[in-house]
């Protein structure tokens, strides 16, 4: 199944449109066995029923619930975030081995080590410093020159509409930001640099990719040093390019 692929500078900046990225079950099957946090087992299976053929296991009907009780009904089987959690992180992987040429030691899962483990975290590190601009030259801001970092942090989403990979990308944004915060004092040239990888899977289909790049690096570190992860969205469209 070939999704069409957009690069975004920012969640709101100039694009640009790859070739189609061939998403099929075998590919998926194959890189979920080193991509995606959880244990999950044949995921390319999960993958043909979620996306493929998006078919859903209707329940037994049962009578009798009082049309206007507060709740309704399911009448069919969820498909499980867990599941579409891996879908989503294992899309980011397969654009970073083909679009962006990173080995699979390039790509790491990560989370908080003791006593971070309440903050959020972006999926990945992903060593991507040398594989710069990579695909993203297009969209690369005009006359500027950007000091990349070697890990970058990746983080990705899994929705059935372009409407929740939105809201995905916004939260997406807080985990980055919640990155930048553990790593402000210590590595302020990290600040600003990031990834977002969303995936729709129900038609319309799309794969978007939003490289987050920072316009005012010394501002924003300054506004996390002062208000940790916690910053308004007016500083983040003064300091990020696109958002």
């Amino acid at each position: 199944m070939n999704v069409p692929l957009h690069l975004y500078l920012g969640t709101r900046g100039p694009s640009c449109i790859l070739n189609p990225i061939d998403l099929d079950v075998a590919s998926v099957g194959a890189a979920s066995s080193w991509s995606g946090s959880y244990h999950v087992l044949f995921m390319g299976r999960h993958y043909d029923d979620y996306v493929i053929t998006p078919r859903t296991i209707a329940l037994p009907p049962i009578a009798g619930i009082p049309p206007a009780h507060p709740y309704e009904r399911l009448t069919g089987k969820i498909r499980a975030a867990g599941v579409t959690g891996n879908i989503g992180e294992v899309i980011a992987a397969i654009f970073a081995r083909r679009c962006m040429s990173a080995g699979i030691g390039d790509i790491a899962h990560i989370r908080p080590r003791r006593p971070f483990r309440p903050r959020k975290a972006p999926d990945y590190l992903m060593r991507l410093g040398t594989l710069m601009p990579g695909p993203f030259a297009p969209i690369i801001p005009c006359g500027r020159t950007f000091s990349w970092p070697t890990w970058w942090p990746v983080e990705s989403k899994a929705r059935s509409t372009e409407a929740g990979c939105r809201a995905g990308r916004k939260d997406a944004l807080t985990q980055l930001l919640a990155y930048w915060s553990l790593l402000v004092n210590a590595q302020p040239g990290v600040v600003g640099y990031g990834q977002i990888v969303t995936f729709t899977y129900l038609p319309p289909r799309e794969v978007r990719v939003v490289l987050i790049l920072p316009s005012d690096q010394t501002r924003l570190v300054q506004g996390l040093q002062q208000n940790g992860e916690n910053i308004d969205d007016s500083l983040l469209r003064n300091t990020l390019h696109g958002c």
